[in-house]
This record gives C-alpha cells, sequence and structure tokens, in this order.
C-alpha cells in the first residue's frame, strides 16, 4: 500500500518538473500582457457587442493552448 502511495508521489513529481517550464513560461507571458495592455483596451475590444466580441476572444484563444 505504501510503495503505490510512493509510487503515485514520485509520478505526480516527475510530471510537475515536465511541465515546470510551461507554466513558468505562461506566468511570465500573462504578467508582460498584464503590463503591457490597459484593461480599458480589452473591454474596448471585448466588451461591446454580442456576436463580435465572442468571436475576438475565439479567436484570440484559440491558440493559447498551442
Amino acid at each position: 500500500m505504501v510503495e503505490i502511495l510512493y509510487e503515485i508521489l514520485g509520478a505526480s513529481w516527475e510530471i510537475l518538473l515536465d511541465s515546470s517550464v510551461y507554466i513558468l513560461g505562461g506566468i511570465l507571458i500573462a504578467g508582460v500582457l498584464k503590463v503591457m495592455l490597459s484593461p480599458e483596451l480589452i473591454v474596448n475590444h471585448l466588451g461591446k457587442g454580442r456576436y463580435t466580441s465572442v468571436v475576438k476572444a475565439a479567436f484570440f484563444g484559440i491558440p493559447l493552448p498551442l
């Protein structure tokens, strides 16, 4: 029982180590975007209208998982 727990913890640690570079990169990019883009700009582009804001948000959100 304890061996299974150690294996789970070891595998979880390996996954964390493998994904840490991407997590840190995402945090860095999010910080740069937060500093560079003003909230008013985002509200102007994504806060008005019903369909155009959804299309713009989907268009900009497509490359994020890639």
